[in-house]
């Protein structure tokens, strides 16, 4: 064992996956699964993700029906659709939803124009200044 790797509670060797041996028949996919932990917490830091993302009530409702999204899925079926709408609008009206919008201007023109300003007449220099080029 070198110093990347750790043992945890149970004694399972934990290696720092930038140095753990490749293996072939690894199939290098994510795999989701349930974990003991409070479910309000959980419904509370996942709509704060998305709100900072700019989704409002609909918008974390519409993932929660989304099979792929596991957390929110499992949500939506144990509190069932309309206390989790109104579990989302709670943590939304406390935190808020961030909303950004993107202003595009046309181009700059290739070749630019050098406009001259024009002083008062009386900073204007006179025809036999020494600072007149």
């Amino acid at each position: 064992m070198d110093d990347r790797t750790t043992i945890d509670d149970d004694a399972t060797p934990k290696t720092d996956p930038r140095v753990r041996e490749m293996l072939l028949d690894d199939p290098l996919s994510l795999t989701g699964v349930e974990v003991p932990g409070d479910p309000d917490l959980m419904l509370r830091l996942l709509v704060e993700e998305y709100a900072r993302m700019g989704c409002d009530v609909g918008g974390i409702l519409a993932l929660a029906e989304d099979p792929f999204y596991q957390a929110f899925h499992g949500l939506l079926l144990s509190y069932g659709k309309e206390e989790l709408r109104r579990r989302i609008a709670e943590v939304l009206a406390r935190v808020g939803v961030v909303k950004v919008a993107v202003v595009e201007t046309s181009p700059p023109p290739e070749h630019l124009v050098q406009v001259e300003r024009l002083a008062p007449p009386e900073l204007q220099p006179v025809e036999d200044s020494p600072c007149r080029a």
